[in-house]
This record gives structure tokens, sequence and C-alpha cells, in this order.
């Protein structure tokens, strides 16, 4: 029987991707270390252009080594370079077809299967006491400079049933935690004419058992549609109070231009309606730093909104053009401007947020155990290192240190 190796580069709805394709090459294959490996297969991202040069070179490197490597993922949609070196290549709609690419590759025959007609159905990617679930494929987005939407091209929703029947299967494992992804939860079932998320969220909640629920990001745009069913659901102690709400910009004039679709004001009705009903919550976004738009004014307007609202988690990205896009065409800054500006944004994120963590120390929370090691969640779904503790159950933690960027705590 022939071995393979896969590795999974970016979002969780390629982790999710990728165990559908261990499922797949599980009928006729066996799971190995690289070194064993007859087929390696790299399930790739595309959003930035460093990621793309590393792939590339890891790909010329197993072809040294002997191996076949197909390659997945949103990759092979946008890198023309990548789909030509690699022996065989799939997309995300195709990934079900993954043996039949794997035999056509390990005959040495260069294939590339874009396409295929089977129905895509959400499948868990379970990790620990973890489930990582995805409810839909794509986006609503016209984002100047993503890639992503290149890649995983338009909305489709899954349908409830099949979500519901994944969750299920997941808490039967023993999976304590539900993580629902997508390129943007907001916009789930709009492709069938209607926002399904609260819908959704109400099936999952009326599940027995006991378990929690994290959802994943949602763009303002398309969240402020249905805030306050989401607040309302929000209530549930099955829910973390956790919200991620990307910003990319705190200048309305370069999110226009990005065609974001949302103002600044959207972002900080949301993340104040959300602190108001939840005192203890937890706010995570996105920020773009070094856009051809971003001027030293625009880029300051993101500095006194991140002062503002005080998020709890800012993932910061430097620009990066990509070919295909709208933006590849503008005059980029200097990396050592976007690298400035990351420094200055992560510098004012990690002082707030770890003055905060540190107010908490003395007090105590309930925490579900997620992973080895003590690592939870508090109900806000805030990171807390535990002294002890097994995967899967709830303790009470008293907190006794912190980081900027987790707590400290310990099994009360």
């Amino acid at each position: 029987m022939k071995k393979y190796h896969i590795e999974t580069f970016g979002c969780k709805l390629n982790q999710t991707d990728s165990e559908r394709i261990k499922s797949n090459l599980d009928k006729e294959y066996k799971q190995s270390s690289l070194k064993e490996a007859d087929f390696v297969v790299l399930n790739t991202c595309g959003v930035v252009e460093k990621t793309e040069r590393k792939i590339l070179k890891e790909i010329n490197q197993l072809k040294k080594a002997k191996k076949i490597v197909i390659l997945a993922g949103c990759l092979p949609l946008i890198s023309e370079e990548c789909r030509s070196i690699a022996h065989g290549v799939i997309s995300p709609q195709s990934i079900d077809s993954i043996n039949k690419v794997v035999k056509q590759a390990l005959r040495r025959k260069h294939i590339i299967l874009l396409k295929d007609n089977s129905i895509k159905k959400p499948a868990a990617c379970i990790k620990g006491a973890t489930a990582i679930i995805p409810i839909a494929e794509g986006c609503l987005g016209q984002c100047t400079y993503c890639t992503a939407r290149l890649a995983r091209k338009e909305l489709k929703s899954f349908e409830i049933k099949d979500i519901l029947k994944s969750v299920k299967e997941a808490l039967n494992q023993g999976v304590k935690e539900i993580q629902l992804t997508s390129q943007d939860l907001a916009v789930y079932g709009l492709d069938k004419g209607k926002q399904k998320l609260p819908e959704l969220l109400k099936e999952i909640i009326e599940i027995e058992g006991e378990f929690k629920i994290k959802l994943g990001m949602m763009n303002p745009g398309h969240a402020k549609k249905i805030l306050k069913l989401l607040l309302k659901l929000y209530e549930s102690n099955k829910i973390y109070k956790f919200i991620h709400l990307p910003l990319q910009t705190g200048d309305n004039n370069t999110l226009k231009k990005i065609k974001r679709n949302y103002k600044v004001e959207d972002f900080i009705r949301i993340s104040e309606a959300f602190r108001k009903k939840f005192k203890d919550s937890v706010l995570a976004t996105d920020i773009i730093v070094g856009h051809p738009h971003e001027n030293e004014e625009a880029f300051n307007s993101t500095i006194k909104i991140i002062k503002g609202t005080k998020p709890d988690i800012v993932h910061i990205f430097k620009f990066s053009k990509r070919k295909n896009t709208s933006d590849y065409a503008l005059k980029d800054w200097p990396d050592r401007i976007k690298k400035q500006r990351s420094r200055i944004l992560t510098k004012l994120f990690q002082d707030i947020n770890e003055k905060r963590n540190r107010s908490m120390k003395g007090k105590s929370f309930q925490a579900l155990i997620i992973e080895k090691g003590g690592l939870g969640r508090t109900n806000s779904g805030r990171a807390v290192v535990l002294n002890k503790g097994k995967p899967g159950f709830s303790v009470k933690a008293k907190i006794i240190g912190a980081k900027w960027n987790y707590l400290l705590g310990k099994v009360v």
C-alpha cells in the first residue's frame, strides 16, 4: 500500500479540507511520516506572497527527494507556476477527486483537476476537545486585495441539516468545543436568499449536552444586519462571549477604496453593543498595514480606533501584492514602512492587552480545557493556561498571572 503525508497551510477552512482529503486517501493509502511517504499533499494558502515562495521552495525540495507532489488548497487557483511544477493539482472544489489525481500522478502523469461535480458537505477537523466545522465556502466580498475569493469562489452555504449532523457526530466523539468557520459567518444563507446564521445557531444551541460554541469571523457590514438576533443568541451559556470583527483599517476612505462595504462606525457600533451587553467578553479583529491606499493619516486613524475599542485579539497583516487582484497594479509601500507600522500597532495592542490581563489576577473563572497541557478557555473565550487538567473537562480556575496574550491559572 502506497503511503502519503499531508501538510496544511493557512486558515481553518483548509484544516477542515485536509480532514476531507485524509478521509478520501485513507480508503486506498496509508498516512505516514514525510520521510516514508510515496507522495505528499500540500494543502496550500495563497493569501500572501511569502507563503507562496515558501511552498514553491518546498515543492522543489520534495521533487529532488523523489517525492510525488500533489498541490491542493487555494494556491493552485492563484499561482500558475505552482500548478506547472506539481505532479498533480486539485482545488477546494475538487478535493473529493483526490484519489483520481493521485493515481495519475503516481504514474508520472501531470494532472490538473480544478472542478468536479460532487456536492461538498461540511467535514469536521477534530483536535483534542475541539471540532472545527465549516458552514460555508466562498464569500460575497469584492475586496480589491484578496485572492481567497478568487480561489474559494462564490458563496455556497452548507445545508443546516448537514452542519447539525457534523456537530452531533463530533459531540458523540467526546468533543466539547465547536468552532464554526467560513470566510464570513454573517453571510451564511444569503446565496439562498436569507441570512440564516441566527437560525443555524438556534438549532445548534438546542442540541442536548454540555459544550461550547466559538464563532468565527463576521464582516461588520453583514453582521450589523443581524446584530439584535446575534446578541440575543449570545445570551446562551453554550456560546463563548467572543466576537471576531475584521476592521482592516480605521479609515473610511481606505475602506471604500478596497471595497470592504462597511464603515468604521459599523465596527464601533457592533463592538460597543457587544461589550455593553457582555461585560466579560473578547473582541478580535484583523488589521492590514501598509496598503497602498493607507497614508500616514489613515494609519493614525487605525491607531485611534484600536486605542478606543481596545480589542483583545488583533491579527496584523502586512499588505502583500497578489497577481490577479486589482490592487496588484498599485504602487506599493517599501517594506520598511510596512514593518514600522506593524511594530507600532503590535506594541500598542500588546500593551493594552497586557494591562487588561494583569487586572484579572486574583479573579476566578469557569474554564473549559481544550488541549493537553492545561490550555483552556474561559466563558468569554479568553485563553488561559492552567497548572493541570484533562481536555474536555470544565474547571474553576483562579488567575495567578498573565502574559499579554493569555492568562495563567490554577485549578481550585
